[in-house]
C-alpha cells in the first residue's frame, strides 16, 4: 500500500520534486530575480514590527504575491506608520524593478512622506524611468503643504539632472512651480 500512496503522490507532483520530500535549492536560482526577490533590510535584532514590515515589504515586490496579498502588505505598512522602514528598503534595493514597486508604495499606502521630499526629488533624477516616474508620482499625491524653502531647493536640484528623464523632471519642475505660486 505504501508504493501506490509514493507512486500517486508522484504523480501529483512536478518532475523536479519527484523522489525528493523536501527539494534540493538550486544555488544558481537564488540570485535569479524571476526565482526569488531578495532584500536584505534589517539585522539581527530587530523588533517584531520591523519582522513583520520585512515581510510586508517582501509581498510588495515579489513576484509571487497575488494583488490581495500585496494590498494587505499596503495597508499593514501604512497601520505600522513605516515611513522609516520603506525609505530604508528603497535606498537598500539594488534592483531597479523592486526599487520602483517599493517607491510606488510610498504613495499607494497613503502616507504621509512630506519630510523627506527631498529624497522623492533625489529619486526623480534617477535615470531608470519607472524609479524617476514613481518617485514623481509620489509628490505628486502628497497632500501636505510643503515650504517655500523646500521647493526652492527642489527646483534647484532638478535643474542640475542629467537629461535621462527629461517629461518626468520637466513635470516635477512644473508641479513645483504650481505649489510655489499658489503660496
Amino acid at each position: 500500500m505504501k508504493n501506490n500512496e509514493e507512486n500517486e503522490l508522484d504523480d501529483l507532483l512536478p518532475e523536479e520534486l519527484k523522489g525528493d520530500i523536501v527539494p534540493e535549492i538550486d544555488p544558481a536560482k537564488l540570485f535569479d530575480e524571476k526565482e526569488y526577490a531578495t532584500i536584505i533590510i534589517g539585522s539581527e535584532g530587530m523588533s517584531k514590527k520591523d519582522t513583520s514590515n520585512a515581510d510586508y515589504v517582501t509581498a510588495l515586490v515579489s513576484s509571487k504575491s497575488t494583488r490581495e496579498e500585496k494590498d494587505e502588505a499596503l495597508i499593514a505598512l501604512k497601520e505600522n506608520n513605516a515611513q522609516s522602514f520603506i525609505l530604508n528598503a528603497i535606498a537598500k534595493t539594488k534592483n531597479l524593478d523592486q526599487k520602483a514597486l517599493l517607491i510606488a508604495a510610498c504613495w499607494e499606502t497613503g502616507l504621509d512622506f512630506s519630510k523627506d521630499y527631498l529624497v522623492f526629488i533625489e529619486l526623480i533624477g534617477h535615470e531608470n524611468f519607472l524609479v524617476s516616474f514613481e518617485a514623481f508620482t509620489v509628490i505628486q499625491e502628497m497632500e501636505a503643504e510643503i515650504d517655500e524653502s523646500t521647493l526652492k531647493t527642489a527646483l534647484e536640484m532638478l535643474n542640475k539632472f542629467k537629461k535621462a528623464n527629461e517629461i518626468t523632471i520637466n513635470d516635477a519642475k512644473e508641479l513645483i512651480k504650481q505649489k510655489l505660486s499658489a503660496q
